[in-house]
């Protein structure tokens, strides 16, 4: 009677470390798909970051400047900036930037 209870308690306990043998494995394995998903958010984070336009424009001016290019970036266009850029475009570069300033914060009124 005692060799079989010890034989019973030794299959139990061959069929629990075999269980728990297979959800380590499956920890594991879900612990490589959770880092993974994590470094594809950071990736995603960081091309969110890169893609305002304010970052798109920056990089575009430099790409520009290398070609040798003058250009400049306004940021936060409105109707009167892009419409003083336009009627103003035959001045200098730096002439027709300040008139268009000068459209965004004169164009901007109280209306009530």
């Amino acid at each position: 009677m005692e060799d079989a209870r010890m034989t019973d308690l030794e299959i139990r306990l061959t069929y629990q470390e075999t269980a728990l043998q297979a959800l380590n494995d499956v920890v594991a394995a879900q612990q490589g798909v959770i880092d993974q998903l994590r470094r594809e958010v950071d990736l995603l984070k960081r091309q969110l970051r890169d893609a305002t336009p304010a970052n798109i424009a920056k990089r575009a001016v430099a790409q520009a400047q290398t070609e040798g290019l003058t250009c400049c970036v306004l940021a936060g266009l409105n109707t009167p900036m892009l419409l003083r850029a336009l009627t103003y475009r035959g001045l200098s570069l730096a002439e027709t930037r300040e008139k268009a300033l000068a459209g965004g914060v004169q164009g901007c009124l109280r209306v009530d």
